[in-house]
């Protein structure tokens, strides 16, 4: 939730703004989450994230997610230099929304301060309100002691990074004091800023020279070919958009780039498959060249993209958990629990219990079921059976050994036929006590001429 609260600020939503991000930034990622809300898609997302908070925490927590989600507007994150190492990540993001949402996010954070102080303080030294989030491992250096800094500037924005030269340099960037990649004609991520209109989501890099991607693999030699990249995720009308972009290094290049993109979708167009919408979604692909770029065209009808996810989030679903094993057939005569016992458990109290059931009319050849249901208890079971006629006599003996046993799922039975005749009987349950008071007991009987639907 403190997560949710920190990405976020004060102005309304708006495409990506290239005047927000420093002039020698190498990668930007750009999400306009109040274009992703107005989608078909979006608002499946929507549905998965509200289903998702209440299933966590059974719609106890004061703070309605989704409804903090709403507040949110846009998110641009950018850096200067690409590595496998998150630790040596520079840049920052800037997150802009409402202000609300802006005030969540200060408040979360001072009542870190004071909730757990030596993981959020205050950070005196900026000139606008500023929250050092501190890495609780005991173990980190004092380098990778500061996880996150959330700076309050005096503009409409929220400014989050991981030192204060890299907050304070972004705020002169987004404040129109230092060079922006909207004024940097050279580079070629500016090029791609055309490409993100509509989107909401865009994404851009220059093809690191660093040794970020496996050396060998196939994706870094094809990768090689190119010196910047971009992807952008929209909807036009009824359908969602996907395109992605390669600018070429070379002619030559260009030409190699769009041979291995026009191959890999005609591959893809002649795999089988026996979902329709699976194969028309496949099709839907097209690569065309124009200079030094190369791009890739997706365009599907959003309301089935949205039934597709509905579909996989369904199939995702954990399985209902098994009904219990029945521990009765035919009518019950006797329920109840064990007794919670502090005594050891092979303590005579425990090892030898007895219930008595009184008046329990009985037909010759009717099965009597004794059942238990261990509910995290102890394994326990039936010693015997006494069955006294209700006018006195000597009682019927049946031990446990001479009992058909059955069960499962965290249950147990134990079964035999009354060989008397038809009357009127007092039962004596002998059995082994869970001391633990979690196992429950039921004693049941399907009379001989019991019709078949009166099974339990």
């Amino acid at each position: 939730m403190l997560a949710t609260g920190l990405f976020a600020a004060g102005l309304a939503h708006a495409a990506f703004n290239p005047a927000l991000v420093s002039a020698d930034a190498r990668w930007i990622v750009h999400a306009d989450l109040d274009a992703l809300r107005t989608t078909a898609l979006g608002q499946e997302l929507i549905a998965a994230i509200e289903k998702a908070q209440t299933g966590a925490t059974g719609g106890t927590i004061g703070l309605d997610v989704a409804k903090v989600l709403k507040t949110i507007g846009t998110i641009t994150a950018y850096g200067t230099n690409l590595t496998a190492d998150p630790k040596a990540l520079d840049g920052a993001l800037i997150a802009q929304g409402t202000p609300d949402l802006r005030k969540i996010a200060e408040s979360l954070l001072l009542q870190g301060t004071l909730a757990e102080p030596k993981m959020f303080a205050e950070d005196p030294s900026f000139p606008f309100p500023a929250y050092i989030i501190s890495n609780p491992d005991p173990k980190a250096k004092p380098e990778e002691k500061i996880a996150v800094i959330v700076a309050f500037p005096p503009e409409p924005v929220i400014i989050i990074g991981k030192s204060k030269a890299q907050l304070l340099k972004a705020r002169e960037v987004a404040r129109g004091a230092a060079p922006s990649l909207a004024q940097a004609a050279g580079s070629p991520l500016g090029r791609f800023a055309a490409g993100a209109a509509g989107a909401y989501l865009f994404a851009a890099s220059v093809v690191p020279t660093e040794a970020v991607l496996p050396e060998n693999a196939p994706q870094t030699r094809m990768l090689r070919l190119a010196s910047a990249g971009a992807i952008a995720l929209g909807e036009r009308g009824e359908n969602t958009f996907a395109r992605a972009e390669l600018l070429a290094s070379s002619g030559s290049n260009a030409d190699k780039l769009t041979k291995i993109l026009q191959g890999m979708t005609a591959a893809l167009s002649l795999a089988e498959t026996t979902d329709k919408q699976l194969a028309e979604f496949i099709n839907a692909t097209s690569v065309t060249r124009s200079g030094d770029s190369v791009k890739l065209d997706l365009a599907y009808s959003s309301a089935r993209l949205a039934t597709m996810v509905q579909s996989l989030r369904q199939s995702m679903q954990p399985p209902a958990p098994p009904k219990p094993a029945p521990i009765t057939s035919g009518r019950t005569i006797a329920e109840w629990t064990a007794t919670a016992s502090t005594a050891p458990a092979n303590d005579p109290a425990n090892a030898a219990a007895t219930r008595t059931i009184e008046n329990v009319e009985l037909q010759n050849g009717a099965t009597i079921t004794l059942g238990s249901r261990l509910n995290g208890g102890k394994a326990v079971r039936y010693q015997r059976v006494e069955i006294t006629p209700a006018q006195g006599g000597a009682p019927l003996v049946f031990r446990g050994d001479m009992m058909q046993a059955g069960g499962g799922r965290g249950a147990a039975t134990a079964r035999f036929s009354f060989p008397g005749a038809d009357g009127t009987y007092t039962l004596n349950v002998i059995y082994a006590n869970d001391p633990e008071g979690k196992v429950a007991y039921a004693v049941s009987v399907r009379d001989p001429r019991a019709p078949a639907s009166a099974k339990q």
